[in-house]
């Protein structure tokens, strides 16, 4: 009679044992799925934001904000004082600064004021 119950609590341990490695793959594989799946969204996104501006036209589309026509109906002397001033280079380090501080407040536990 011993040897009837200890053949069947073997049989209940070799089933738990499965159910549990069975367990261990159900959530390897929903983690692998869950993984593809934040994977195909944003290469989605980035596919969509590819076809968005493909669509754009290539020149048309930004002719409107081309400073060079505003100072090319300046005055010459107008022109020859922002040259002297340096006011390209100034806007190009202040747009700078302004990009290095919206790339830096993208990482995480680094707000750097605000």
């Amino acid at each position: 009679m011993g040897a009837f119950f200890t053949a069947v609590l073997a049989k209940f341990a070799a089933l738990a044992g499965w159910i549990g490695s069975l367990a261990v793959a159900v959530f390897a594989a929903a983690w692998m799925f869950g993984t593809d799946l934040v994977c195909w969204a944003f290469e989605s996104f980035l596919k969509l934001t590819q076809v968005i501006l493909n669509g754009l036209p290539g020149t048309d589309a930004f002719a409107a904000l081309n400073p060079a026509q505003y100072i090319s109906a300046a005055p010459p002397e107008l022109v020859n004082m922002i040259g002297l001033m340096r006011v390209g280079e100034g806007l190009a380090m202040i747009l700078a600064a302004i990009g290095i501080k919206l790339v830096l407040q993208l990482i995480p536990f680094t707000r750097l004021g605000s």
